[in-house]
């Protein structure tokens, strides 16, 4: 029964790495990751050729730092399922990997603000009143539905926060 279910861990760590690194909805990843902008928003920015790869070179970066963080932290939620299933739970593992996948989480929260800051020092400050006039700033998540608009809880259009 022990092989099944490290055969079944396995197998569930493989397939969300997948999908994972398929990227949001299976669009792949666009290296985005920490602002979620389009791509029409920065070009209406009109950013120098040397602005453009100092941006490029720091989505790369972030994508780097980034990937093994989501890695580990998708074994955590996988390892978290599979400890939640057991007919005897053990409240101290639950909790030391819940603890774990908190604190994996907090380390993408600071790639991303380290991104978001250096991105914003390579702008002019007209660019950076442009970009903030277009609401790309504010909290633009996917899952809350919030792209720019007043609706900054209860998300829009298949939000699964709606009511």
């Amino acid at each position: 029964m022990k092989k099944i279910s490290v055969i079944a861990a396995f197998l569930i760590v493989v397939a969300s790495a997948t999908l994972v690194m398929a990227g949001p909805r299976g669009k792949g990843n666009r290296g985005g990751e920490g602002l979620r902008e389009t791509p029409s928003a920065l070009a209406s920015l009109n950013l120098t050729a040397e602005q453009s790869e100092k941006i490029k070179v720091l989505r790369e970066s972030l994508l780097k730092e980034v990937t093994p963080i989501r890695v580990q932290l998708l074994s955590k939620r996988t390892e978290m399922r599979l400890l939640w299933i057991q007919t005897k739970l053990d409240p101290d593992k639950i909790k030391a990997t819940q603890r774990e996948a908190r604190d994996l989480m907090g380390q993408m929260q600071e790639k991303r603000t380290d991104f978001r800051l250096a991105f914003r020092n390579i702008l002019t400050p007209e660019q950076t009143s442009k970009l903030l006039a277009q609401g790309i700033g504010r909290r633009m998540d996917h899952r809350w539905g919030n792209r720019g608009n007043d609706r900054s809880l209860g998300g829009g259009p298949g939000s699964r926060w709606q009511n």
